[in-house]
């Protein structure tokens, strides 16, 4: 009697293993239909998926990421920024949570806070959008010449983009280079009308 109950003790905490060890793997098949429901309307669905992602495996950052993006854009902004900044601690590496903390500084006016969010998304991983949020912040604050320099970077990626040429004119406007915003705005039609 004794060796059948070692026994399914045994196949009992296989089974357990094996379904503690898969949790990455159904996780990620709940967030993958969960990013279904990622479209303007379907927030509330989102979140459902996204938190069932979560609780099948409490480690995964992009679960918590893409939970605060649909809290966000339902307009939670407290439940956003507590699953950004877990999405930022379980994954430094990632840059979306940090853009995404960026932008809900930068709606509530905390300019200076949304730069230093910007700022930590380019150092996980340098990126054209990344520029230009953090380059639309230090206009915001009157750091043109910063502006500048983060709009140049980001038209460096992304040269099609009649917009970051637009807002560049702007910066160049306020740092009196006339000739430059011309150039610059005229890129952009150019861009436009092909």
């Amino acid at each position: 009697m004794g060796t059948l109950v070692a026994i399914a003790l045994g196949g009992g905490g296989w089974y357990i293993y094996d379904y503690i060890a898969n949790a990455p793997q159904r996780a990620q098949a709940v967030l993958a239909k969960g990013m279904l429901q990622m479209g303007p309307g379907k927030e509330p669905d989102a979140i459902k998926a996204m938190s069932r992602a979560i609780d099948i495996w409490p480690q995964y950052a992009e679960a918590y990421m893409y939970r605060g993006i649909a809290e966000h854009n339902a307009g939670q902004v407290e439940g956003a920024v507590i699953d950004l900044e877990k999405a930022s601690e379980l994954k430094p590496a990632l840059t979306r949570p940090y853009a995404e903390l960026g932008r809900i500084y930068q709606e509530k006016g905390d300019v200076t806070r949304a730069i230093g969010e910007f700022t930590k998304s380019l150092g996980a991983a340098p990126s054209a959008e990344g520029y230009y949020q953090r380059a639309l912040a230090y206009e915001k604050v009157g750091d043109h010449q910063k502006a500048l320099a983060d709009f140049d970077n980001a038209i460096g990626e992304m040269v099609d983009a009649p917009y970051a040429y637009r807002a560049r004119a702007m910066a160049k406007d306020a740092l009196g280079d006339t000739e430059g915003a011309k150039a610059d705005r005229e890129t952009a039609d150019g861009i436009e009308n092909k």
